[in-house]
């Protein structure tokens, strides 16, 4: 019997996973809150269009409903992924999960570590994660542009699939296998038996990434060719990694190239090895490839800046590990996402005259 799967949340990510999906016929329902994305969805579907190159441009018209229409459900949710912003997920999780099966799973397809707040709504054992290395986006609805992404820009790993699938706390068994062939339907899959080292991973990078392009209004390649830009990533992205390892989840490398050792080094004014890495990497990465906390910005939207940068600075207060960097730039993505500055790379130069 197929089974039941439900997609909440029709972003550049949701809505790719609920397009291809739905083609390769999986028996699929799009949950969007979001009334003009859910609408257009609903009218005209959705089109994907591939900056790279990679594909010819993709139109799909999956199932989308509002989510007070999930009491309409035919039969219960046996696959759940969650593909909202991490601010929303506790809201959505109350919408939603009582019209999880009782051995449902659910996938988290977010930014940030949102397993360690689902997880005890449901138990460890049905608790999977995907970390996306993908880049996607949508700045208006309907319409999705699949770009390079800085993940992916690796010098010495251009093999990396387009997510890595995960168990909480737990090796890859069934679920992963099970969610993973689903989204090979999407995008390549690869199961693995440590989700949170990957996780961690995505989060330091994040963090950097989209942190600093929020508040300088830069698009990713233009922010890893800027020398002021580069000087403030390697900052946050060294205290993210001291940060990771006092979690339990030291990283020994980062983006796929560059050591931890080479980035304390560089933070310190010491290496330049980083430093002109991320700067041969911006020559990797589409021109029109953005981060989502800047799509958010030029949206007027609210940020994930807490579960970025903020996040880092919560626990690395918890382990006694000092972050300026991330403290600052939270701050200030606090007053970009307020309107209260404009996102400019100026923005970048006031964090690093700050924190000194």
């Amino acid at each position: 019997m197929a089974e039941n799967i439900v997609v909440y949340g029709a972003g550049a990510i949701g809505a790719q996973i609920g397009g291809r999906m739905h083609d390769a016929r999986h028996p699929v329902t799009i949950v969007e809150p979001w009334a003009p994305q859910r609408e257009i969805l609903q009218r005209s579907g959705v089109t994907i269009h591939s900056e790279t190159g990679e594909r010819e441009d993709e139109h799909y018209r999956p199932k989308v409903i509002a989510p007070d229409e999930l009491v309409g459900l035919a039969e219960p949710i046996d696959v759940l992924f969650m593909s909202v912003k991490s601010y929303d997920t506790l809201d959505a999780l109350h919408t939603v999960l009582p019209y999880l099966s009782g051995d449902g799973v659910v996938v988290s397809m977010q930014n940030s570590i949102n397993e360690e707040w689902i997880a005890p709504l449901i138990g460890n054992d049905r608790m999977v994660g995907g970390v996306i290395l993908i880049n996607a986006v949508l700045l208006e609805p309907g319409y999705v542009i699949a770009t390079q992404s800085v993940s992916r820009a690796s010098s010495a790993h251009r093999d990396l699939p387009g997510v890595f699938v995960g168990e909480y706390l737990a090796p890859a068994g069934n679920n992963a296998r099970r969610v993973a062939a689903l989204l090979d339907s999407v995008w390549p899959a690869v199961p693995v038996n440590d989700l949170m080292h990957e996780r961690w991973s995505k989060l330091v990078n994040n963090t950097m990434m989209n942190t600093v392009s929020g508040i300088s209004g830069l698009r990713s390649a233009a922010l890893l060719s800027d020398a002021t830009a580069r000087t403030l990533l390697i900052s946050i992205g060294a205290e993210a990694l001291q940060v990771a390892e006092a979690e339990g989840h030291p990283l020994g490398t980062l983006m796929g190239d560059y050591s931890a050792v080479e980035m304390y080094a560089g933070a310190l004014g010491q290496s330049d090895v980083v430093n002109l890495g991320l700067a041969e990497r911006s020559k990797l990465v589409s021109e029109g490839a953005r981060t989502s906390m800047l799509q958010d910005v030029l949206r007027a939207r609210k940020t994930e800046t807490d579960f970025f940068a903020g996040l880092i600075a919560d626990k690395g207060k918890a382990h006694g590990i000092a972050t300026p960097f991330c403290e600052a730039s939270n701050d200030m993505a606090h007053r970009v996402e307020s309107r209260a500055v404009e996102p400019t790379p100026a923005n970048i130069a006031e964090v690093l005259s700050t924190v000194g």
